[in-house]
């Protein structure tokens, strides 16, 4: 008895484990149908109940990433922690847990993973994007005092993105919740476009170009006469059907509609689709010349990349052009915007990132050159989906979509105003070795406020600028000419901070023949420490050391002759000023001659007021620094050997 007893529960286990491996096999069909059908909560009941039965790797690859579609982050994260302890995890499993890690500010937990991922691997460039944005997540230094924002009210509307301010109207891409057609993904109704005053008020339909199906993101056109925007179709053999999958629903493409009298009307494609692939989120250039989207479309770097089409007239200029790599990355780039014309902002998942998508910027230079992209900080983006960004006419303050709050939903933002912080650094021009100790004069061009700074030990300087404002700065240094140069701050308050760099040039380039050879008649240059005293031509101490230079150069080089060119500010009766002017040149001549410097070579020149480097002229208020910058002399070469001969 004991023995068949024994036989008896060992065929019981065998039996107990059949039925729970194909229990197990039964729900993870189950729930892959469901995944497939985008009914993401069944899917979550059948994966969770084929897990608790067989620990199968795609039960949790799937459950981890149903969970992560309905924003169930935490419960994403778990899955996947699970799924990476299993021999047959792959790295796309580990990347897709540091993903979910990012959803919930793991970023130190997600930068382990992430470097393991890139010993293993350096080639993997999403791996590596989003290490950076773990680094930066942690890093203390990052500016959360940039942005305020705040949600705005869409009366009656459950889901609200892509918003998009045009004149006095705000449209957004809304979905409600209500009975009939539904999108299976979101179990709302598929998206419509809506409009509402931009100082709030009771959304309202966009007449005209809402569809059976998914409508979304609206462009109106500079002038108003046409309306872009996004339409997705269903297949024909699934449009009466109740499941509905990913290939039937986002199938999207770009339509427009031109202005009727009361309604948008004549609804047609843009001409982009090729069935395959997907046309989104459209944005116009202010001045109407392109029409920027996002593609899936063959000839990208990865996902959807952002692209643009040039608008000749009334046709579209075809082939779309790729927005090259520089923009678009491995991952998702998407919902472009812009703010004026060399402004563009648009959202990624591969650069950097807090977590799922957050809004980046990029600059186009005066070469047409579309510069690295910055992302914004927190609390702008956050560690879920932020995307799609608009502007008021201020330019400080705008609109905003993100699902921080489990779904999507309009905030608007301001950009809280802060110094813009310049860091500079002054270096050997010869050497590219930092300066130490060189003086930075800068003059406010409006106000004629004067600062002067030191670069420290490294060569390097700080000051805090306001934004819109032009600057003259001077950088002197003993033993180097003078540096003039202009900076202008920019007007964007989202700009932080910049850098310049200033290359001083050595006056022991007076002694290098090479120098000296490359001197043409009409050459100027300026040495800093030849300025004068108001109303006085007496030199200087801090000048002579200088002159001492010029002094040396010119006995070397008797067949170079100068004009000692000195300059008087505004202030005085315009003859004395011309006295004054030639007093000073004769001052700066004679203490050459008195160097053994040949007269022939001297032509002392007074220039009185006549030549002011800013607006100080007669009768014009200005500051003591503004008249400085005036009274001044300059050395301008008029003949070398090559032109005696």
């Amino acid at each position: 008895m004991p023995r068949i007893h024994t036989q008896f529960s060992f065929l019981g286990v065998i039996l107990a484990a059949a039925f729970l491996s194909g229990c197990a096999r039964l729900h993870l069909e189950e729930g892959q149908a469901a995944y497939q059908e985008l009914r993401y909560q069944d899917a979550i009941h059948h994966f969770g109940k084929a897990v608790t039965r067989t620990p199968e790797p795609e039960a949790y690859r799937m459950l981890a990433g149903a969970h992560a579609r309905v924003n169930e982050h935490e419960e994403a994260a778990s899955a996947y922690s699970v799924l990476v302890a299993l021999p047959e995890a792959t790295d796309d499993d580990r990347l897709s847990y540091a993903a979910a890690l990012f959803k919930e500010s793991e970023y130190a937990q997600a930068e382990r993973i992430l470097n393991e991922l890139g010993q293993r691997d350096p080639s993997n460039e999403v791996a590596a994007a989003l290490r950076q944005s773990a680094i930066l997540a942690q890093d203390a230094r990052r500016d959360t005092t940039a942005f305020e924002v705040s949600p705005i009210e869409t009366q009656g509307i459950r889901s609200a993105f892509a918003p998009l301010r045009s004149g006095d109207l705000l449209y957004f891409t809304g979905a409600v919740e209500r009975q009939g057609a539904r999108d299976p993904y979101t179990d709302l109704s598929y998206t419509d476009l809506y409009q509402m005053p931009a100082k709030g008020g009771t959304p309202t339909l966009v007449p005209g170009v809402n569809g059976p199906y998914h409508d979304g993101m609206a462009a109106p056109s500079p002038d108003g006469s046409i309306l872009i925007f996004t339409r997705s179709s269903h297949q024909e053999d699934k449009v009466n059907k109740l499941l509905l999958d990913d290939s039937s629903v986002n199938n999207t493409t770009l339509y427009y509609a031109r202005k009727g009298l009361s309604e948008w009307e004549r609804v047609v494609e843009v001409g982009l689709s090729d069935e395959s692939s997907m046309f989104a989120h459209p944005a116009w250039s202010p001045d109407g010349s392109r029409l920027y989207f996002s593609s899936d479309m063959p000839g990208g770097k990865g996902g959807m990349d952002l692209w643009y089409i040039r608008r000749n007239g009334t046709t579209w200029e075809l082939p779309p052009v790729n927005m090259g790599s520089m923009i678009n990355s491995v991952g998702d780039d998407v919902f472009p915007s812009m703010k004026g014309n060399d402004t563009l902002f648009f959202a990624s998942d591969a650069q950097i990132t807090f977590g799922g998508l957050d809004i980046l910027y990029t600059v186009r230079d005066s070469m047409g050159t579309w510069n690295r992209p910055t992302h914004l900080d927190y609390p702008l983006n956050s560690q879920s989906d932020d995307f799609s960004m608009t502007f008021n006419p201020d330019g400080k303050t705008g609109i905003i979509s993100s699902d921080r709050y489990g779904y999507d939903r309009l905030l608007s933002f301001e950009i809280v105003d802060k110094p813009l912080l310049v860091r500079g650094t002054v270096i050997d021009s010869l050497t590219g070795k930092p300066i130490p100790n060189a003086i930075i004069n800068l003059l406010d061009v409006v106000d004629g406020s004067a600062v002067a700074l030191n670069s420290d030990m490294n060569g390097a300087f700080e000051l805090n600028l306001p934004h819109g404002k032009s600057y003259r700065a001077e950088a002197m240094m003993d033993t180097y000419f003078a540096r003039n140069l202009a900076i202008e701050t920019p007007v964007d308050p989202l700009v932080r901070d910049m850098s310049i760099e200033i290359a001083l040039v050595p006056t022991s380039t007076l002694r290098d023949d090479e120098y000296a050879s490359s001197i043409r008649e009409g050459d100027r240059f300026e040495l800093p420490e030849i300025r004068w005293d108001y109303d006085s031509y007496r030199l200087r101490q801090e000048a002579k050391p200088a002159l001492a230079l010029v002094a040396e150069f010119l006995q070397n080089r008797p067949g170079i002759e100068v004009e000692l060119r000195s300059h008087c500010d505004s202030r005085g009766r315009d003859a004395y000023n011309q006295r004054l002017s030639e007093n000073r040149a004769g001052s700066a001549a004679q203490y050459l001659l008195d160097l053994g410097v040949s007269p022939d070579q001297l032509h002392p020149v007074g220039v009185g007021e006549a030549e002011l480097l800013n607006e100080c002229s007669n009768g014009v208020p200005c500051s003591e620094a503004k008249h400085q910058e005036n009274r001044r002399t300059e050395f301008l070469i008029v003949r070398t050997p090559e032109t005696k001969n």
